[in-house]
């Protein structure tokens, strides 16, 4: 496997993987309705730069897994949120890595329907989370309906904006994540070594 694909695959499940563990937390700490909405739309983005940057099935599936790891080690444990990173991810790389269908807004749309769908059958009838088991059908409604909605608009806005921008910067500066000492790629390797290092050492610390 390439050292770029590695350093690739590290640089963007350490930036979801941050986001999930700062922003999430400041959400969900805030008691926000439907807080993973906004978490969808940022985790579908960064999938989306990375689809470009790293066009292989099942990278995003890969993506979602470490950055699911890196909150793991960042925050208190919530299974259910790991199991929306994770399902985000493999939504992800079905619509847009092995269906591939011609819109992007399309894709997005279904990608984040069927994870909200996904995540909300799980989490109720196969683990049995007690908040959700106790609220019943109307809270598994309302988070494909509403959250659901909320997310699924912002990625059919976001993931084409995305990665048309992801496209113009590829074409321009090339693919940064190398392993040498030129400026760019340098950045990133620095970049993604701090935020992992980062992670690492919140955990031991909390030990």
């Amino acid at each position: 496997m390439k050292k770029e694909y590695i350093l690739g695959v590290l640089f963007f499940s350490g930036l979801w993987g941050i986001s999930e563990a700062l922003l999430g937390g400041a959400l969900y700490g805030a008691g926000t309705r439907y807080a993973s909405a906004p978490l969808t739309v940022i985790g579908f983005v960064i999938l989306t730069f990375a689809k470009v940057y790293l066009p292989h099935k099942g990278t995003a599936t890969l993506i979602a897994a470490l950055a699911m790891l890196y909150k793991f080690l960042n925050a208190p444990f919530f299974g259910c949120h790991l199991l929306g990173i994770l399902l985000a991810g493999i939504c992800y790389d079905l619509f847009f890595n092995i269906l591939r269908l011609n819109s992007k807004t399309l894709s997005s749309l279904t990608a984040v329907y069927l994870n909200y769908t996904l995540f909300a059958l799980m989490i109720t009838y196969i683990f049995r989370y007690e908040y959700w088991v106790q609220a019943g059908f109307s809270k598994i409604i309302s988070h494909i309906g509403i959250g659901g909605s909320i997310a699924a608009l912002g990625c059919a806005v976001f993931v084409p904006v995305s990665w048309h921008l992801a496209e113009k910067l590829k074409a321009r500066y090339g693919i940064p994540f190398k392993l040498k000492l030129q400026p760019a790629s340098g950045s990133f390797s620095a970049l993604t070594t701090g935020l992992w290092l980062f992670v690492i050492a919140v955990f031991l610390l909390n030990i």
